[in-house]
């Protein structure tokens, strides 16, 4: 069991960066897809000079909790369904964003996390329309 620890442990300083001196910082929050919680996702936090790692997690039943370096972010929120057509090669539905490009790949959002517990850092966004 202590094993375990160590490495999960060592995992989370791989992936925030061994150059960093910074020690992560907890945020939490919600995430509404109109006035809903999301049901699930992922939210990624970026830094918006891309200096440090990005910290990343789950978000379920509109609830996300994950370790963050401090900084000014960029936020990235992602969430999908399976795809209304099945492909034809790999015979099963591909799964595409229920959101729009505004929230993931050419996000509007942003986020200034400080040191500590950052609570209640909430975004509320809005599903993309049917093609």
């Amino acid at each position: 069991m202590k094993l375990l620890g160590v490495g999960c442990s060592l995992l989370l300083l791989i992936s925030l960066g061994c150059n960093s001196a910074e020690t992560p910082a907890e945020v939490s929050g919600t995430v509404l897809l109109g006035s809903e919680p999301l049901a699930e996702g992922e939210i990624i936090f970026e830094a918006l000079d891309n200096s440090t790692a990005p910290g990343a997690g789950p978000i379920k039943d509109g609830r996300y909790t994950i370790q963050v370096l401090p900084g000014s972010k960029k936020v990235k929120i992602q969430a999908s369904r399976p795809a209304a057509k099945i492909d034809p090669v790999m015979k099963i539905a591909m799964k595409e964003s229920i959101l729009g490009p505004e929230f993931n790949e050419k996000t509007t959002l942003k986020a200034e996390i400080k040191s500590g517990k950052n609570e209640k850092i909430d975004f509320q966004v809005k599903q993309m329309s049917e093609k």
